[in-house]
């Protein structure tokens, strides 16, 4: 975790505490250690995915942005929550990323949750749809492309699709994937067991 990432962890971890226990006086501190994870000057939006969750507790709802850094799903900023009852943005917060930011579709409440990619990423993934020729042979094995992909980018365009389940019997995903569907465990190495369960059902699905 780096400087940055620690900062922000602690003003939000102050925020929530100070709701918990009505102690609004540790709003300054959140706001001080929050203000730390803005860039000190304007810089341009990486050419990375970014994934936006809609989030809330018993009082607050607000939004969430996760950028795709070095193989993983790191969370890089946060709307100004607003409380639930009143309708009112927390006041005082200072480090929260603008409303305007998030993707209209999440904000005005059309999905829950949004995956943003680099255009050349998004016409990558478009070229590659769900065959019949592979559905009709359970996916075993699916395209070469598929199988072509890292853990990392199978994390990144499995949240792009939503095929129908596909479960196992008697073995695990990884033994079927790796067995029965020709993926190559290095290449599959890292996924969680929810991930082998969607590239399974992928597989089945045609792709």
């Amino acid at each position: 975790m780096n400087r940055r990432q620690f900062a922000f962890w602690l003003g939000f971890g102050l925020f929530s505490l100070a709701d918990r226990l009505r102690v609004y006086g540790l709003d300054e501190l959140a706001a001080a250690a929050m203000r730390a994870t803005e860039p000190t000057a304007p810089t341009s939006k990486p050419a990375t995915p970014v994934h936006w969750t809609a989030a809330e507790n018993k009082s607050w709802r607000w939004f969430e942005r996760e950028d795709f850094i070095d193989g993983k799903w790191k969370l890089t900023g946060i709307t100004t929550p607003v409380n639930k009852k009143t309708g009112e943005p927390k006041v005082g917060g200072v480090g929260y990323l603008d409303d305007s930011v998030v993707p209209s579709t999440v904000r005005l409440g059309k999905k829950s949750e949004l995956l943003e990619l680099p255009p050349e990423v998004s016409a990558e993934y478009a070229r590659h749809q769900p065959n019949p020729k592979f559905r009709a042979r359970h996916g075993r094995p699916p395209s070469k492309w598929l199988r072509s992909l890292n853990a990392e980018e199978l994390r990144i365009w499995l949240k792009t699709i939503d095929p129908p389940e596909a479960g196992v019997s008697g073995m695990t995903f990884w033994e079927h994937l790796t067995r029965d569907h020709s993926f190559d465990a290095k290449k599959i190495e890292g996924l969680t067991i929810d991930e082998q369960a969607k590239l399974h059902a992928a597989a089945h699905f045609g792709y």
